[in-house]
């Protein structure tokens, strides 16, 4: 390996809990912190030799402020590191890994822990109208999580604004993605999700979370956002989400999650002098912007974009992580870039899985890493969609 190539040396996540489920008691601060101490411990690296420490998160809470810095004391990482949280939507944990990459190959860093997290469980409920006075008129709560999933339309055009699931009943009508193709994707991710954790699919790449409430304490280490036994007799009798005739529904979308994601970015050289082991290497990773109303459709210009970046083809990709968003998104991704989808999200994704947003982008390409360990791959492709329109994709070599 050339001294310069950025290799990954620490690639792990948390179990996924459900919405209000099992992390609930858990803040974002506290996971991201377990992540930090763990890569520390697994790696015996001296936490003084880290550069920086870069997370994603979409959603921060006002009390966890720079959630990444706020992690980074907590796990007892010195002082002298700097961290920083990024948020670019549901693609911010790629951008963390992506500009620690550069930060690296730049030569201003050595080492960077970087990831993403997300507890949508905790986020507020809001009242706007509080601090000032309402004057007149009812004035009521407004939910920090529908309104996140305007991703600004609201703010760019009042007047047509639109939830991030009206998106993908978008891209169904122009890609001809049918009702019956959605729910034979949720069903295939659902199911494979279940199959994987049972299977201890995981177990390698989960870093288990102990979980203290008034009443009990428990540790949790299982994706739990499937559902057990899914079939698509359940999944054709849900009703349409976002618009009355629409074929988009709460079991062909993404979850609302939580959970936690990091790697350990240096060079090779670096790698070698410390002793540490490399688990892959990060050929590229690119990103653009796209149609915000198409805005799931950001891979079909974010993967080209890599495989150029990379001089490759995507007949040199073994495997692939494509984020789930919404099966019809997934879908019209899927056709346009002419996946092999017996190599496409094998363990499920962000249907059965689920999709805390900020963590998402790190925690596909930790499981690509450990799949692609564990069936002796060379190369795999990571890329997920982000709301207003941005994506990224992320090319691995396994080592």
């Amino acid at each position: 390996m050339e001294s310069k190539e950025i290799v990954i040396c620490y690639a792990k996540r948390t179990a996924i809990g459900s919405f209000g489920g099992s992390l609930l008691p858990v803040r974002a601060s506290k996971l991201l912190s377990l992540m930090i101490k763990d890569s520390v411990e697994s790696t015996g690296i001296d936490p003084a030799v880290i550069s920086d420490i870069k997370s994603g998160c979409c959603n921060e809470s006002s009390d966890e402020m720079n959630v990444a810095r706020v992690a980074s004391i907590m796990a007892g990482i010195p002082n002298e590191v700097p961290a920083m949280t990024i948020n670019r939507v549901c693609t911010s944990a790629m951008e963390a890994v992506r500009a620690g990459m550069v930060d690296i190959l730049a030569g201003h860093d050595d080492i960077v822990l970087a990831g993403g997290v997300e507890s949508m469980s905790n986020i507020p409920y809001f009242l706007p109208s509080a601090r000032f006075g309402a004057r007149l008129g009812d004035k009521g709560m407004v939910c920090g999580i529908t309104e996140g999933l305007y991703a600004g339309s609201k703010i760019i055009a009042p007047q047509d604004s639109y939830i991030m699931g009206m998106t993908a009943e978008y891209i169904a009508e122009k890609y001809g993605i049918t009702r019956q193709m959605q729910d034979e994707a949720a069903l295939r991710s659902q199911n494979s999700a279940e199959n994987s954790t049972n299977n201890g699919r995981f177990k390698d790449e989960i870093v288990p979370v102990e979980v203290k409430t008034r009443k009990k304490t428990y540790v949790f280490e299982k994706d739990e956002h499937f559902r057990p036994g899914q079939s698509m007799e359940a999944l054709q009798k849900l009703r349409p989400a976002f618009k009355k005739d629409g074929t988009v529904t709460a079991g062909n979308a993404s979850g609302i999650n939580d959970g936690a994601a990091l790697t350990l970015l240096t060079t090779a050289a670096k790698a070698q002098e410390l002793g540490l082991t490399p688990l892959a290497k990060i050929k590229t990773i690119a990103k653009i912007g796209n149609d915000p109303r198409l805005m799931g459709m950001g891979p079909i210009y974010s993967t080209p974009l890599a495989l150029k970046q990379a001089n490759m083809e995507l007949k040199d990709i073994d495997l692939i992580e494509c984020n789930e968003a919404f099966a019809a998104q997934f879908c019209a991704v899927a056709q346009e870039l002419n996946f092999d989808i017996d190599i496409t999200n094998v363990n499920g994704s962000g249907i059965g899985l689920g999709h805390p947003v900020g963590c998402t982008g790190a925690r596909i390409i930790v499981t690509l890493i450990h799949e692609m360990k564990k069936r002796n791959l060379s190369y795999g492709l990571a890329t997920l969609c982000g709301g207003g329109g941005l994506s990224l994709a992320t090319i691995i070599e396994n080592i």
